[in-house]
Order: structure tokens, then sequence, then C-alpha cells
């Protein structure tokens, strides 16, 4: 049988509110040791994500304006995944895409984020299939 998505998934989404100032973002991802928040808007539907890439590109310049918001530095979200999904396919819609996060909702028209599978949560199912491997390697 194979994993779903729905095994794996962080059930408890750390999000920001659209109007979430740059600083107020880092001090989420660092206080919750995460390199990406979840942005919803006022009704709670996923709406964005920001990751460290997106705080990254602010710091092009000297000064970074820590008051930018949520909304001007987000990723649009336009990807989601239920909890039925298998582990196989949502990695390859990481790769096709070159994300490193999925939100999770429970469907794609149901855009409360339900919870959010990451490339490390897919790499600890990776492990455990490597961990039950035998490898036997012939001598050249």
């Amino acid at each position: 049988m194979q994993k779903k998505v729905g095994d794996i998934m962080t059930q408890d989404v750390v999000s920001v509110k659209l109007d979430s100032t740059v600083a107020e973002i880092l001090d989420t991802m660092l206080k919750n040791n995460i390199s990406g928040v979840v942005v919803v808007d006022s009704g709670g539907d996923v709406v964005g994500i920001v990751s460290a890439l997106d705080i990254f590109k602010l710091a092009t310049n000297e000064h970074i304006d820590f008051c930018y918001t949520a909304e001007d530095i987000m990723t649009p979200y336009t990807i989601s995944v239920t909890p039925d999904t298998t582990v196989e396919e949502a990695s390859r819609i990481m790769l096709q895409h070159g994300i490193h996060r999925l939100v999770v909702t429970a469907s794609p028209t149901r855009k409360k984020p339900l919870g959010i599978v990451t490339s490390t949560d897919i790499l600890r199912v990776l492990g455990e299939s490597a961990r039950q491997t035998e490898c036997v390697r012939e001598r050249r």
C-alpha cells in the first residue's frame, strides 16, 4: 500500500494573514523553526505561501524593508493536494513546479488548510524505505 499525504502531513499549519509584515513573518518562522508559512485571507482560506526564499529576495539590497506584507511577497497559491494524494504524486508535483511544500486541503475547491507536506516529510518516507533495503554490491 502506498503512503498517502494524509499519513505524513503536519496537521498544525502555521499561517499568517495577508497584512502580516515581513518582521512578523520572520518572527513566526523563527519561533516555529520552519522555512515557510501559509498565507490565509480573512476567511481562513489559503491564498499563498511565504518561504525563506521569498524573504531572501528582499535582501538583495543593503536595506530590507521589513514593513512589506505577506501579500507583497508571497507566492500565490494555486496548487493543492488532498489527504488521499499519494506521496509519490506529491513528490512529482514538487519536482515539476520547483517547490518544497504543498498545502493539503479537503478538495481543490475547498481552500481551508488541513495540513502541509514538505520535501523533508517525503525524505523521511524515503529514509524509512532505505533503512528496510539491503544493498548487496559485487566487487569488481
